[in-house]
């Protein structure tokens, strides 16, 4: 097989990261804008009523909320975020049990859920631990990978089991060398040479003897 047609790159995303709980602020704001205090998100988004704090109020990611507001968005949760750390998801929280058990991709390779980092790869998301070489079992972590009857391997495995090499220099004929087959082999062109005096024989007529190739001269 000479290689060329399974060449294939993974994508890395940052896929989310898990933060603290927030900070809980009492008495004076954080935050203050010119001649206000910082307002509830929760009450803005869901109200379009901008509510100003009287109490103490939770600082998360930028934004603040009432304490009874900083709550897990999954259906049916509501933990309480400042008791557990959260992970945010297309401008969600979500408390960790509920990410975990019902919103992360799971790994192609161990089926865990994937918290953190993730690669794209295959049309699936893997941990970036999980996703490795057939052969070799190393991580390919953002690196080339190739190929082969659905498996992924390294260029330096797939080149070894899978590439057609020159019978003559026994490195691997890559995608875009020259190449002549002859007395059943292939060869680079450059290595399809006289075995007596080593002049180049691609394109010329040859005589081979015990199944090496000789130029005229030296049949």
């Amino acid at each position: 097989m000479i290689p060329g047609q399974s060449f294939n790159r993974s994508t890395f995303e940052q896929h989310r990261t898990v933060s603290s709980g927030g900070t809980l602020i009492g008495g004076h704001p954080l935050i203050k804008q010119v001649n206000s205090t910082p307002i509830c998100i929760f009450r803005f988004s869901s109200r379009f009523i901008p509510v100003n704090f009287r109490g103490a109020y939770v600082l998360a990611t930028g934004l603040a909320w009432c304490p009874e507001h900083f709550v897990c968005a999954y259906e049916g949760c509501g933990r309480r975020l400042l008791e557990c750390g959260f992970v945010e998801e297309n401008g969600l929280k979500f408390c960790e049990g509920c990410f975990e058990a019902h919103i992360a991709p799971r790994c192609a390779k161990c089926q865990k859920p994937i918290i953190s980092d993730c690669l794209n790869a295959m049309q699936k998301k893997w941990h970036p631990t999980c996703f490795v070489c057939a052969h070799c079992h190393k991580p390919f972590g953002n690196t080339a990978f190739y190929l082969e009857n659905g498996m992924a391997y390294c260029e330096m495995d797939w080149n070894q089991l899978f590439t057609t090499k020159c019978v003559a220099c026994k490195y691997p004929i890559e995608a875009g060398d020259r190449w002549v087959e002859a007395l059943g082999n292939a060869f680079h062109s450059n290595c399809f040479n006289c075995t007596r005096c080593h002049s180049n024989l691609e394109g010329e007529s040859f005589f081979a003897k015990n199944g090496q190739p000789y130029c005229k001269m030296h049949a």
